[in-house]
């Protein structure tokens, strides 16, 4: 190897030096000064015929001083312990043998004779070498000595030397062969095989010798002899290059996590301490703070509150979110790596759980070889790219919380004239409080969770009515692919929890419209006929739409349809508190694994459809105790059907939640409690606090008019009835009503329903929970004048008499089809 133009720049180097400044010093050394030999780098391995520069540099200290370069610097000398490597004067270090000038690296030889001297007659014997003429290489390490004669002191450095390698293998033999992967923190030995153009083996080549390299840092880490160490659940591969030849990828994998314990403890101002528990918050007031930890932390009864992965052992640092489905209800404050602060924030019940979703939690991975079988792994197969949901935990913010109540209906309650109008009442006092005039008749009516924004739907076009400033807005979103003049249609039925995405279906022409209503801002149309149900995953990754040809699943994102399934003719969906599935009623109640819907094939085997009936209508999914349940109405025969759901991921105390998409579902034999409704139910409103269901709607080809509503409660198991009042000033005869439509107040005090009678009386009507009762309403009202039906004016202070009254709930100028109440 040519070392001409490397000498010419280093000369050129030496002059432009000699032309600045110059350093003096003293060359009488202290008797105390310490010198040593620093020659770097520490180890060198070089093809045959190949060369590469070594550096020494002379340092001196006094009385364990910091050692200084000595100046000026020494002349420091190079020794090999193996004539077959040599060095030139500046520390250039030979493969084999230089040449007089320094210029060429040769390398050395087998020569094709081997001469022998008998020392006792000095006869010479000549013997011909079999490997003639191939790379004569030292085995093991061969020394390089700098040495500076002038303090008696040397350095030294190793070299080892090789054919070039044509082409390395990598191998870990240690690799997990039952989990596919490596739980974090551990390491295992990864060892490189090298082989030259012939494919042979090629000796003297040590584990450090190699430049061992990860392609993705955050997933491992790696030594200079080969260890491999976990650190972020992925796949990444591992190289190791060997002067200029580099090996062919191998994978590594920290394992993905599997199990999720969320536990609460007090709050106390700093770190969270034990005492931890994963039960239900059932007393919080507003602002109450209280911490939710996911670390490695031992409750006062040594249990382990964990976050393991696929193998059981600990993780101990990943990115989570924290899901509550009742956003209202409370915050989430990250304090501490996998600690949060829950502040309450109002009254009502909401269940806590912690979220480990793709992509920031858990990504999806590519599929490898394994290293232990040499056969190809599916990255899904072994934990990646699925969602993980902790053990729910139930909160209860007790207090009370105003709100307004929503009434709209296509026509009067006196005529069949169509009426265009939402009505707003007060929650306490049933009061009208506005009168919003609508651009179209509705068919619909739901308000977003964050109780900011009312969607009413139509045939004619959206109606977006902003909740604070009470105006309604016309075609508010745009579709994408369509003309300016396009509008949204159809009855809204359904909007996230996170209040983000709208969808309405509108069946006469066959259309669902997904809104994004805070990123696009525009609407994505699709053809799909019958839609008559949707739900949500809480943590906002994928959304369900459903109806008579089945379940279609969409990624919310992108609005990309990733899944249809097997059910038909299907009127309501509901997806499990625990993360677990979501349930579609239609001919049979059908329950699927959330993990399904975007890994068809091949579907994992702990995947199977359950075919459970008779199929309810109206589902609402809830958790007690932590435990799923899912409540709905029987239409044939007419009864309330209660399913708890339970999994091999399932918590106690003590075990992580498993990974939901590596875990079996149970749905266990339902609770049936025989309803007398003469109806069928079109709509269940469901209270959380109180776990109560009550039927707030029925059919109208029945609408038969009873004197109760009818109810579920979830903890008796057994059907409830609220009667209606029969006290009334004036006095009003109580006459059987159906309902219509109804809703619930955030903090579950209250259920408000619209009913209509026999004789067209439509009322907005009110009932306490608690007591199992309807509500009169106690209000002041100006006292008439008989004649002039005019207030009487107090001549004393000049304002008008009122008088206490106590009347049955308000009076609706429209039929009440549509009522929902505002969260708060």
């Amino acid at each position: 190897m040519n070392r001409l133009s490397i000498l010419l720049l280093i000369g050129l180097a030496g002059l432009l030096a000699s032309c600045g400044s110059s350093v003096t010093s003293s060359t009488q050394p202290s008797k105390y000064d310490v010198y040593s030999v620093a020659v770097s780098p520490d180890r060198v391995t070089l093809n045959a015929g190949d060369w590469s520069s070594i550096s020494a540099i002379v340092y001196v200290s006094n009385q364990n001083t910091t050692e200084k370069p000595v100046v000026p610097a020494p002349v420091v000398k190079f020794y090999s312990s193996d004539t077959r490597v040599t060095v030139s004067p500046t520390g250039q270090v030979c493969a084999g043998q230089w040449d007089a000038r320094y210029l060429n690296c040769v390398p050395t030889v087998v020569p094709p004779f081997t001469n022998t001297v008998n020392p006792s007659t000095g006869v010479t014997t000549t013997t011909p070498n079999a490997n003639a003429g191939q790379p004569d290489l030292p085995s093991g390490v061969v020394t390089i000595t700098a040495l500076d004669a002038a303090h008696d002191v040397s350095g030294s450095t190793q070299v080892t030397l090789h054919v070039r390698a044509a082409g390395i293998t990598l191998k870990a033999p240690t690799w997990g062969a039952t989990t596919n992967c490596i739980s974090q923190d551990q390491q295992i030995k990864y060892d490189a095989y090298p082989v030259d153009s012939s494919g042979n083996a090629i000796a003297n080549v040590f584990d450090n010798d190699y430049t061992w390299s990860v392609a993705d840092g955050s997933v491992a880490s790696v030594s200079l002899y080969g260890y491999v160490a976990a650190r972020n659940p992925g796949v990444t591969s591992v190289f190791a290059k060997l002067n200029g030849t580099i090996s062919a990828p191998i994978a590594f994998v920290t394992c993905p996590p599997a199990g999720i314990v969320l536990a609460s403890s007090a709050y106390t101002k700093g770190a969270a301490v034990p005492p931890y528990s994963t039960a239900d918050l059932d007393s919080l007031s507003n602002g109450s703070l209280e911490y939710l930890s996911i670390a490695q932390q031992v409750d006062s009864n040594g249990n382990k509150m964990s976050l393991v992965d696929i193998n059981g052992q600990p993780l101990n640092s990943l990115q989570f979110g924290y899901l509550s489905s009742n956003l209202l209800t409370g915050t989430f404050t990250s304090v501490q790596p996998m600690t949060a602060l829950f502040t309450a924030t109002s009254s009502g019940r909401t269940t806590l759980m912690a979220s480990c979703a793709p992509n920031t939690c858990n990504a999806s991975a590519s599929d490898f070889t394994s290293p232990a079988t040499n056969q190809q792994v599916s990255a899904r197969s072994v934990g990646f790219g699925y969602p993980i949901y902790s053990n729910v935990v139930g909160a209860t913010v007790t207090g009370t919380t105003a709100s307004t109540v929503l009434v709209t209906g296509t026509t009067f309650a006196d005529s069949a004239t169509p009426v265009h109008r939402l009505l707003t009442f007060d929650s306490e006092s049933l009061t009208l409080t506005h009168t919003i005039e609508l651009a179209n008749l509705p068919n619909s009516l739901v308000v977003a969770p964050n109780g900011l924004t009312a969607y009413v739907g139509s045939s004619d076009g959206l109606m977006v009515i902003n909740l604070s400033s009470y105006q309604s807005l016309l075609k508010a979103f745009p579709i994408v692919g369509g003309l300016s003049t396009d509008v949204v249609t159809g009855a809204v039925i359904g909007v996230s929890p996170d209040s983000r995405y709208v969808v309405l279906s509108d069946v006469a022409n066959g259309l669902v419209f997904l809104i994004d209503t805070v990123t696009a801002k525009n609407a994505v149309r699709f053809m799909l006929p019958n839609i008559t149900a949707v739900t949500f995953a809480d943590d906002g990754s994928n959304m369900w739409i459903a109806g008579k040809s089945g379940v279609y699943v969409y990624n919310t994102d992108a609005f990309v349809q990733t899944l249809t399934n097997a059910s038909t003719n299907v009127q309501a969906l509901a997806w499990t508190p625990d993360g677990q599935s979501y349930f579609a009623s239609g001919d049979q109640l059908n329950n699927y694994s959330t993990c399904d819907d975007g890994y068809q094939t091949p579907p994992l085997p702990q995947k199977v459809q359950l075919n459970i009936g008779p199929a309810p209508i109206n589902l609402s999914a809830t958790a007690i105790n932590g435990v799923p349940r899912v409540v709905g109405f029987g239409a044939s025969p007419k009864q309330w059907i209660d399913y708890s759901v339970t999994s091999s991921s399932q918590a106690g105390n003590t075990t992580p939640v498993g990974n939901v998409c590596l875990s079996t579902v149970k749905v266990n034999t339902p609770f049936t409690a025989p309803s007398a409704l003469q109806c069928t139910a079109s709509q269940v409103t469901f209270s959380p606090t109180l776990e109560q269901a009550f039927v707030t709607g029925v059919n109208t080809s029945c609408a038969s008019p009873e004197n109760v509503i009818h109810g579920y409660d979830l903890n008796k198991q057994q059907e409830i009835t609220l009667a209606l009042s029969t006290t009334s000033t004036p006095s009003f005869t109580p006459v059987p009503v159906a309902p219509l439509s109804g809703g619930v107040l955030n903090d579950g005090r209250k259920l408000y329903i619209g009913t209509l009678d026999a004789t067209n009386h439509a009322l907005l009507r009110r009932f306490d929970l608690a007591a199992g009762t309807e509500d009169v309403v106690t209000v002041q009202q100006d006292v008439l004048d008989p004649v002039t039906n005019q207030p009487v004016i107090d001549p004393t202070t000049g304002l008008a008499d009122t008088t206490t009254v106590t009347t049955i709930p308000a009076s609706v100028e429209l039929v009440p089809s549509f009522v929902a109440v505002v969260p708060k």
